[in-house]
């Protein structure tokens, strides 16, 4: 009798203890029916003329346009200054454009800035930088394709002025964002 108890407690606790180690199992495995857990790409973080934060952009999976002129923007049109970079993958193109659009236009009404992060990841806001560095829009009027700017990790890819900016400030002029993070090998 105390040989059929004991029999049965060992066959109830190998049972129990299966049970419990398939059921582990079985909640780690993914059945592609659950949302995967959101990842973070970086922030581009904008500050206005007083240098107070007034919106950030997050690195999309894939690319986005951010027009600053429609109401579900977090930006608002022709109000950003200067901005930091935290976060953000190496290879990810940031256009910076005048227009509504993002166009890539030529025109003499019309000035853009194109931008590729060089560093993995490529973020402002640690050392050796001071801890919360900027850039003004201004700062890259002078800026020609191919220009690594210092201590930044970015390089300028493309930038065109035309005649009627010349002499008028870039800063509060941005309407249109445009960024694409550069894709895993797979």
């Amino acid at each position: 009798m105390k040989y059929s108890k004991a029999l049965f407690a060992a066959t109830a606790c190998a049972w129990i203890t299966l049970y419990g180690a398939s059921a582990l199992a079985a909640a780690q495995v993914f059945d592609g029916n659950q949302d995967e857990p959101k990842t973070n790409y970086g922030d581009i973080i904008f500050f206005n003329s007083k240098g107070e934060k007034i919106c950030s952009l997050s690195v999309p999976e894939t690319k986005k346009t951010f027009d600053f002129s429609e109401s579900s923007q977090s930006c608002e049109n022709n109000k950003v200054a200067s901005f930091t970079l935290q976060g953000i993958p190496s290879a990810t193109l940031i256009y910076f454009h005048e227009n509504q659009t993002c166009s890539d236009g030529k025109y003499n009404n019309n000035f853009f800035v194109k931008l590729k992060t060089v560093k993995q990841p490529t973020s402002w806001v640690t050392p050796p930088n001071p801890p919360m560095p900027v850039m003004n829009f201004n700062d890259f009027k002078k800026k020609k394709a191919g220009d690594l700017i210092p201590d930044r990790n970015i390089r300028v890819d493309d930038q065109w002025e035309g005649s009627e900016f010349a002499n008028k400030d870039w800063d509060e002029r941005i309407s249109c964002v445009y960024i694409e993070r550069s894709q895993p090998v797979k």
